[in-house]
C-alpha cells in the first residue's frame, strides 16, 4: 500500500506593507517619500509579474538601509494593462518592507507619508488579507537576484 505524503509550504514571510494612494508619477512620489522618510530610493528595472503571454513591468525602487539592515521596496501598483495586486484598487503604490515593523514604527511611517503632497491615503495591508501578497514576494526576491 502506497503512503501518502502531504507537503506543506514551509515560506513564511516577515514583511510589513503599506498601501498607498497617490496619483503622482513614480519618480516624483520616491523623492518626495526620499524628503519625508530620510531614504534614499534607487530605481532598478521594472518588476515583472504575470506569466509569459501576459507579462507586465511596474516600477521598482529599492532602499537598502544600512543602520536597521531592512530593505524598503517602493513598488507602483499600476499598469496600462492591469493592477499587480487587483484586489488592492485604492492602493497606487506599495512600500513593502522585509521585515515585520514595531506598531510604533508603522504609525510613524505611515504619518509620514501622508504629508507628502497629494499622498490621499496610505494604511498597512495585514499578510494574510491579499491573497496574492506571498506570489509578490518571491517575484521581488527573484528580481533581485
Amino acid at each position: 500500500m502506497a503512503k501518502k505524503i502531504k507537503l506543506t509550504s514551509g515560506s513564511s514571510y516577515d514583511y510589513t506593507t503599506i498601501g498607498i494612494a497617490c496619483h503622482m508619477k513614480d519618480y516624483r512620489f520616491a523623492f518626495f517619500i526620499n524628503e519625508q522618510l530620510g531614504f534614499r530610493f534607487k530605481r532598478l528595472e521594472d518588476l515583472i509579474s504575470g506569466d509569459e503571454k501576459e507579462s507586465r513591468g511596474y516600477s521598482f525602487y529599492i532602499f537598502i538601509n544600512p543602520e536597521d539592515r531592512r530593505n524598503y521596496y517602493l513598488v507602483s501598483n499600476y499598469h496600462e494593462e492591469g493592477r499587480l495586486i487587483p484586489s488592492e484598487k485604492g492602493a497606487d503604490f506599495f512600500l513593502i518592507v522585509n521585515d515585520i515593523l514595531p506598531a510604533s514604527r508603522k504609525k510613524e511611517m505611515i504619518v509620514s507619508i501622508q504629508k507628502v503632497p497629494q499622498a490621499i491615503a496610505a494604511y498597512e495591508i495585514p499578510a494574510g488579507k491579499v491573497k496574492n501578497l506571498e506570489l509578490i514576494f518571491e517575484e521581488i526576491e527573484m528580481h533581485l537576484l
